[in-house]
């Protein structure tokens, strides 16, 4: 098994890095930044340099190179997590998440799928393709998206399913709640929340918090991937995402208690984000059922380790 992951340098990307060399499974990696170093990504300490196979390339700036090394490396299986993230930023500039998340994303893809050497193509989605829902929605829900963010995701995910369909390209989608673990980029909610309680800073709370998401911590995700990777399955779509549904005002308000301070002390109200989804409710059964995957970690765990 020869894995490449695109968008390796994110925070769930470097996490699947790790935990597949600590596998001893043959692993590349193209990211548009380099490495971190060491004190960021502690796990870099555990390997040679001669073991991070890792080259730089932007898809954005520079499309044709990265279909040059991804010919190049030949992978028998691709981790896709990569593109234009960031919901509220996606209205600042539709253009730049279209062309990389969809016109660049789909001329690659339309190379990947050429590539004789590939077993399977897993890609990391959201459930911002659905829309908000109070009901828990199941993998053919129709979609539903609400900022340029999700329509550049949906309308990507609904091209890997027509080349799935009409040249049988072996993909598995997989659709996660808001994952967050140590080492998690410091403007990411819960570290940053966590940080301006240590240093008695504002935190501005969109909106009251009132929106509810399910957040999945990164041993899970991973662990997902990797169900993904060694099952047998292709021409799939599952959700992933914690049994624990908490609104963005109690997180923060549980943050603030484990770090003893008060949360009227830290907490200043701002305006809600446009097009914010109140809701993402996955129906997280088909993963249960297929792949024999459910989460292991609870919000309250996870925030410790955090």
């Amino acid at each position: 098994m020869k894995v490449l992951i695109l968008g390796s340098g994110s925070f769930a990307g470097q996490a699947i890095f790790h935990h597949l060399l600590k596998k001893k499974i043959s692993v590349f990696g193209i990211n548009r930044s380099k490495p971190k170093e060491n004190f960021y990504w502690e796990w870099l300490n555990e390997f040679s340099q001669s073991d991070i196979n890792w080259t730089t390339c932007n898809l954005y700036k520079n499309p044709s190179k990265m279909v040059a090394l991804v010919k190049e490396i030949q992978p028998s299986h691709i981790i896709d997590l990569m593109g234009q993230g960031m919901v509220a930023q996606s209205w600042e500039n539709p253009r730049l998440w279209f062309q990389t998340n969809l016109a660049e994303k789909a001329y690659l893809l339309d190379e990947i799928r050429k590539l004789s050497s590939l077993k399977k193509y897993i890609r990391a989605s959201t459930p911002e393709v659905y829309g908000s829902s109070r009901d828990f929605i199941v993998e053919n829900h129709p979609f539903n998206p609400s900022t340029p963010y999700a329509v550049s995701h949906a309308a990507i995910d609904q091209y890997i399913r027509c080349i799935g369909n009409n040249y049988d390209f072996p993909f598995i989608i997989g659709r996660f709640g808001n994952f967050y673990g140590p080492g998690q980029q410091l403007y990411r909610i819960i570290p940053k929340a966590i940080l301006c309680c240590l240093k008695k800073s504002k935190f501005i709370l969109d909106g009251m918090g009132k929106s509810k998401r399910a957040f999945i911590f990164s041993s899970d995700f991973v662990g997902a991937i990797e169900k993904c990777l060694l099952s047998k399955e292709i021409f799939q779509e599952f959700n992933f995402n914690s049994n624990e549904e908490i609104s963005i005002f109690e997180l923060v308000n549980l943050i603030c208690i484990k770090n003893n301070i008060s949360f009227e002390q830290i907490v200043e109200i701002g305006p809600e984000r446009a097009g914010k989804d109140m809701f993402y409710r996955l129906n997280c059964e088909k993963a249960k059922n297929i792949l024999d995957w459910s989460p292991k970690v609870s919000i309250d765990q996870g925030i410790k380790q955090v």
